[in-house]
């Protein structure tokens, strides 16, 4: 009989010991709250939603070479104003329209009121030339002339308009102040 109360003793102990091991372990573990349901509606996130909308999808090669090509005709139209020595366009695409930056460098015999003249000319050309130019900030200043044509020449490198973004922000907030 001793021997079946040593064996009770042991059973005992183990026991006590188990139950104290896990509550232990269940005590640092905080209570998950109740779950509802998911609705089908949910299961789509916010990634894939806005995936599937047709302006925030990546920019394709094709996006790409299309904006260049309107960058070159641009160009081509904003030289042919009389008066106008060289230009370069930088075009940016947003929400299937464009916004295009023209740096101007004019004729040495144009001055002061022709200037403006010039520029607007160039702006309503450029407005026309294509439906989805719905705006056109030109510049004849020399430092933003230049910075337009470090964008333009770093796009036709390869590197995406998207890099110069921040560039493209400062150098609109510049424009825009002279346009009258």
């Amino acid at each position: 009989m001793d021997e079946r109360r040593k064996f009770l003793t042991i059973l005992v102990l183990i026991a006590v010991f188990s139950s104290l091991a896990i509550a232990g372990c269940a005590q640092g573990r905080d209570e998950e709250p109740a779950r509802r349901p998911v609705t089908p509606k949910e299961r789509t996130t916010t990634k894939d939603s806005t995936l599937t909308r047709k302006a925030q999808q990546p920019k394709t090669q094709a996006t790409t070479t299309e904006a260049r090509k309107l960058a070159d005709m641009l160009t081509n139209r904003a030289t042919a104003v009389e008066g106008v020595r060289s230009a370069t366009v930088v075009v940016q695409p947003a929400n299937n329209n464009y916004t295009a930056l023209v740096g101007l460098t004019l004729s040495s015999d144009i001055k002061g009121d022709q200037t403006d003249k010039v520029k607007k000319e160039v702006t309503n050309k450029l407005e026309q030339a294509d439906k989805r130019v719905n705006r056109v900030l030109v510049t004849t200043n020399p430092d933003l002339v230049r910075r337009i044509e470090d964008m333009a020449r770093g796009i036709l490198a390869g590197k995406p308009v998207q890099s110069f973004a921040e560039e493209i922000t400062e150098v609109t907030k510049r424009i825009v102040p002279t346009i009258k």
